[in-house]
C-alpha cells in the first residue's frame, strides 16, 4: 500500500474533535500519524517546491519509498480561502506529487464542489490517484447535515 492510501485511511479514522486553530489540527494529525506510522518520517511545515505544506509523510517499503504532502484547511467558508488553497495545491504540483487536502471545521459544501471540479483529473485517477480530499465535519456541520 502506498503512503497516500495509508495516510488517507488514517486521516479518515482520525477524530480530533473541534480545535481552535489550523495549527492545533496540524499538530494533532502529526501526533496521530506518528502513533500509527512508527517507521515513517513525519514532519510539519515541510518546504517543497517553493511552498510549505502542513504535514509531510515519507514511508519506506521493500519497493522503495513513497511520500505524501498534507495540506490542512480549517473553516473553508469563503471563495478567497478556496483560491489560496487552489494556489497552494498547484504549487505542490499534483501531477507529480501525492497530496492530501484535509478540510476541518465548518466547510462550505459549494466550495468543496468547486475544489473537486478544479482538480477532477487528479482526484479521479484511473489506476492511481495523486490527490485525495478528506472532509472532517465539525459537530455543528454534522448536525446541520453538511458534508
Amino acid at each position: 500500500m502506498s503512503a497516500i492510501e495509508t495516510v488517507v485511511k488514517l486521516a479518515k479514522d482520525w477524530a480530533p474533535g473541534e480545535l481552535a486553530t489550523e495549527l492545533k489540527y496540524r499538530d494533532s494529525l502529526a501526533a496521530f500519524l506518528r502513533e500509527h506510522l512508527k517507521n515513517a518520517k513525519i514532519e510539519t511545515e515541510y518546504r517543497h517546491c517553493g511552498t510549505t505544506t502542513d504535514v509531510y509523510v515519507k514511508e519506506q517499503s521493500f519497493f522503495g519509498s513513497s511520500e505524501v504532502f498534507i495540506e490542512i484547511k480549517r473553516n473553508l467558508q469563503h471563495q478567497a480561502a478556496l483560491d489560496r488553497l487552489v494556489g497552494q495545491i498547484q504549487g505542490l504540483q499534483p501531477k507529480n506529487n501525492k497530496i492530501i487536502v484535509l478540510l476541518c471545521g465548518e466547510t462550505n459544501p459549494a466550495l468543496v464542489t468547486r475544489f473537486q471540479e478544479v482538480f477532477a483529473s487528479e482526484l479521479l485517477g484511473l489506476f492511481e490517484f495523486n490527490l485525495a480530499l478528506v472532509v472532517k465535519q465539525s459537530a455543528k456541520s454534522a448536525k446541520a447535515g453538511r458534508p
